[in-house]
């Protein structure tokens, strides 16, 4: 295994979280997953150490049919992960675990450029 340096290893950071997926169709009846965790990305400005944080869904850990796995990666992942499981609580949609690493990216749903979050 090859060593990275400390930038290295914190622009390649990856977080993860599982939300209750019933629950937040329920809050935002009619919209697609992806949508849905875009709609909840939208409360959430990233700071301008974030350049370059991807967010998107991957495999769930847990039981596929009732949660879904939201992973960030690059600068501020873990500051990202941390904003978006508050906002998700904040919005009633139950946070079931959060990981420090996540899945591989199934779908890639944002990216920070510049204090603005844009759809990858």
């Amino acid at each position: 295994m090859r060593s990275q340096s400390g930038a290295d290893a914190v622009s390649e950071a990856v977080f993860s979280f599982v939300f209750d997926r019933r629950r937040a169709l329920e809050v935002f009846p009619g919209i697609g997953i992806d949508r849905l965790v875009l709609a909840v990305l939208a409360r959430v400005s990233p700071a301008a150490g974030w350049n370059g944080c991807a967010i998107y869904t991957g495999a769930t850990p847990l039981d596929p049919e009732a949660t879904v796995c939201v992973g960030t990666r690059g600068p501020g992942a873990d500051e990202a992960q941390q904003q978006l499981v508050e906002q998700f609580e904040a919005l009633d949609i139950p946070v079931l675990a959060v990981y420090e690493g996540g899945p591989e990216e199934a779908a890639a749903l944002a990216r920070a450029d510049e204090g603005r979050w844009s759809e990858a």
